[in-house]
């Protein structure tokens, strides 16, 4: 969970950068496709995800809100419930793998951008402040 939580900004990056995908992979999924989409229900910690090919991506971790948290081997991602879909053979992503790879990286590089942006904190910024209590009259 504390990993999940330390890249959350990459994770909403990853989902700002997957959203564009949602309408396109439904319109380019042949008709003969069965393939609807994906509800909560259908989300299993364990479970496997394919893209839109067939091709093995990632293990589904658990759900957050409307967010499924995915373990693709290297790190652990959110993305929207909105790129899941199911067939009868489970759950997969709407997208190519190459698409969720290639937004998995610009998102990493833009999380990475940002964190070089802001300000290097010192050990003394992250030690508590000893509180003071104003005086009683």
């Amino acid at each position: 969970m504390r990993g999940i939580l330390k890249h959350a900004s990459a994770c909403a990056l990853l989902m700002i950068g997957l959203s564009g995908y949602r309408s396109a992979a439904f319109a380019q999924a042949p008709a003969a496709s069965a393939a609807i989409p994906a509800t909560a229900a259908d989300v299993k910690a364990g479970a496997q995800v394919r893209d839109s090919k067939g091709v093995q991506v990632a293990t589904i971790v658990e759900m957050q809100g409307a967010n499924v948290v995915l373990d693709t081997g290297q790190t652990k991602v959110a993305i929207p419930m909105t790129l899941l879909v199911k067939d009868s053979q489970g759950v997969m992503l709407n997208i190519t793998a190459d698409q969720f790879h290639d937004a998995m990286a610009k998102a990493h590089a833009r999380a990475e951008a940002a964190k070089a942006q802001q300000p290097a904190t010192t050990q003394q910024d992250q030690q508590p402040q000893p509180q003071t209590t104003p005086p009683k009259h």
